[in-house]
């Protein structure tokens, strides 16, 4: 039998080995705000949960218009095909930058230019021309690449304390921005007399707002600390590591295919 205060202990445990710290590796190692008073931690509570949301309409919006994309643009099926794929492969191709930016700018202010480069590439979905809409998709897949591996970070850092709380928040935001892609965007065009770009552009609206929301966040943040890094060794030949990534790769593989 365990009492409580165990069952406590161990669900919290497993919330922070969940979290991927993206600065695990710097030296010196980034330290939480100090000092913060509650209604600050508050707010920064409320902007990360805020992030995590947007890191994930890009994917179920152009989704849920794709018959409309092609019929408008004359998009191909390969090419409808490659417009849902080129966010994933963009994941996975600007994740291993995300640690670099936060060492030489601060993951904060990384953050920042996250969320408009994400609000950026969203309205340029909108604008109407198939090449415009490639790249407004790989830009806003390459800005949620670098937010996926910072995000989790700045949660464990900065609330440690309520680990299992605030990874309850940002998953449920996460889901929470997928699903409201897939369920509104087509209402959301409808109501903007059903314009295709208005519906597709809509949707880097609220990155910006909450681009704006994280703003004083940087501005509170003392200049950054230049950091360094250190690399494992002999990853590429585990192999152990081979089968967590093809066990991770193929659930994901799974939520995406979903979205696509």
């Amino acid at each position: 039998m365990t009492t409580p205060l165990q069952d406590s202990a161990e669900v919290y445990d497993l919330a922070d080995e969940q979290l991927i710290d993206a600065e695990a590796d710097s030296v010196p190692q980034p330290q939480p705000p100090v000092g913060s008073s509650a209604a600050a931690r508050f707010l920064l509570g409320v902007s990360l949960v805020l992030i995590a949301f947007n890191l994930r309409p890009v994917f179920s919006s152009a989704s849920a218009l794709l018959p409309e994309i092609k019929t408008e643009l004359g998009l191909s099926s390969l090419g409808a095909s490659l417009l849902t794929t080129l966010p994933v492969v963009c994941l996975g191709a600007f994740s291993p930058v995300a640690p670099r930016l936060a060492q030489r700018i601060g993951a904060e202010r990384t953050l920042l230019g996250v969320l408009l480069l994400l609000a950026l590439g969203t309205a340029l979905r909108g604008l109407s021309s198939v090449p415009l809409l490639f790249i407004g998709t790989a830009l806003a897949g390459a800005s949620i690449a670098v937010g996926n591996v910072l995000l989790p970070g700045l949660v464990k850092r900065d609330f440690a304390d309520r680990a299992a709380l605030m990874t309850g928040f940002y998953t449920m935001a996460l889901c929470a921005g997928a699903a409201s892609a897939a369920g509104f965007t087509l209402p959301l065009e409808h109501i903007l007399g059903d314009s295709l770009s208005s519906a597709l552009a809509a949707w880097g609206l609220p990155a910006l707002i909450v681009g704006i929301i994280w703003l004083p966040q940087v501005l509170s943040t003392k200049s950054q600390v230049k950091r360094s890094g250190f690399s494992v060794q002999g990853l590429w030949r585990d192999r152990l590591a081979w089968q967590v990534t093809l066990f991770m790769g193929l659930q994901s593989a799974l939520a995406y295919c979903v979205f696509g």
